[in-house]
C-alpha cells in the first residue's frame, strides 16, 4: 500500500500553491493502471477529460469528465484508465479551510455538477495565466467549485438521484421523458421533477441544456467545425435557436466564445 500526501500518480503539467491551497493537473497514459493507494491529506478531484474506472473495496465506478470526487484522508482506491488516457485537476486545502468543506471531504462521493464545465475551464485558464491577477482568479473559481460541491452535498440527496443523473451524463442528446427517468428511479414523475429541482437548482430539461451546452462550449474549440455544426453535434437543429440558450447560460454568444477561446490558444 502506498501513501502519498500532496502527490500524484501520473505526470503532472501544472502545479500552483496558494498558501495553504494546492492545485495541480496530471495527465495518466491511456490504458495504464495504478495499484491500490491512499493519500495522507483529504482532496477532490475533478476529471479534465479521458475516463478510467475506479475500484474501491467491492465499489467500481466509471469516471468521466465534469466528475467531481471527493476523497478523504485515507481512503483506498485503485484506477484502470481507458484507452484514450485522463486528466485530471486535484485540489488539496488548507486546514482550518471550512466546516463546509471539511465535512465534504469527510467520506468518499462522487458529485455530478451542472457548474463543473464553467468552473473547470476557469481553472484551466488561470493555471496557465501570467498575470498578476492569475492566483486570484485561480483561487475564485476553485473556492466556487467547492462551494457549489458543498451546497450539492448539504442536502440529503436520494440515491436515485445518482442514477438519473448518470442516465443523463451518458447521453445528454437523447430526450428520456419524465416518466421513463422516474421508472429507473423508482419514484412518482411528480416527486422526481419537484425533487430534482429543489436538490439540482434547476429543471430535468434545464440541466439536460445545460449539458448540451457543455458539449457544445468544447466542439468550438475546433475551428474545423462551423457554428451550424456545432449546433447540430448538441442537439439544437436550429441554429438560432442554440445561440440563444448559449448566451443565456454563458453570457456570451457562441461567436463571441469560440473568438475568445482562439485567442486564448
Amino acid at each position: 500500500m502506498q501513501h502519498f500526501q500532496r502527490a500524484n500518480y501520473g505526470q503532472p503539467e501544472r502545479i500552483c500553491r496558494l498558501g495553504g491551497l494546492q492545485i495541480s493537473a496530471t495527465a495518466y497514459a491511456g490504458g495504464s493502471a495504478l495499484p491500490c493507494h491512499e493519500h495522507d491529506e483529504a482532496y477532490l478531484c475533478l476529471v479534465a477529460n479521458g475516463r478510467y474506472m475506479q475500484q474501491s473495496g467491492s465499489d467500481a465506478f466509471d469516471c468521466s469528465p465534469g466528475l467531481l470526487l471527493a476523497h478523504p484522508r485515507g481512503h483506498r482506491h485503485a484506477n484502470r484508465f481507458a484507452p484514450e488516457g485522463a486528466r485530471c485537476i486535484s485540489i488539496f486545502f488548507a486546514d482550518g479551510a471550512g466546516d463546509g468543506v471539511a465535512r465534504l471531504l469527510g467520506e468518499h462521493r462522487q458529485l455530478k455538477l451542472p457548474e463543473a464545465g464553467r468552473l473547470l475551464e476557469r481553472i484551466e485558464r488561470e493555471l496557465l495565466a501570467t498575470d498578476d491577477a492569475a492566483e486570484l482568479a485561480l483561487q475564485s473559481a476553485v473556492m466556487e467549485l467547492a462551494a457549489a460541491a458543498c451546497r450539492a452535498h448539504g442536502e440529503r440527496r436520494p440515491a436515485w438521484l445518482q442514477r438519473v443523473l448518470q442516465r443523463l451524463h451518458d447521453d445528454p442528446l437523447r430526450t428520456p421523458s419524465l416518466q421513463d427517468l422516474a421508472a429507473l428511479a423508482g419514484v412518482h414523475p411528480s416527486h422526481l421533477a419537484r425533487s430534482f429541482q429543489r436538490l439540482q437548482g434547476s429543471s430535468v430539461g434545464e440541466y439536460q441544456r445545460g449539458l448540451r451546452i457543455e458539449r457544445a462550449r468544447l466542439a468550438l474549440h475546433d475551428p474545423r467545425l462551423s457554428i451550424a455544426e456545432v449546433a447540430m453535434t448538441a442537439g439544437f437543429s436550429d441554429q438560432s435557436h442554440f445561440a440563444r440558450v448559449f448566451k443565456r447560460l454563458t453570457g456570451e454568444t457562441p461567436r463571441d466564445y469560440r473568438h475568445k477561446a482562439q485567442r486564448a490558444s
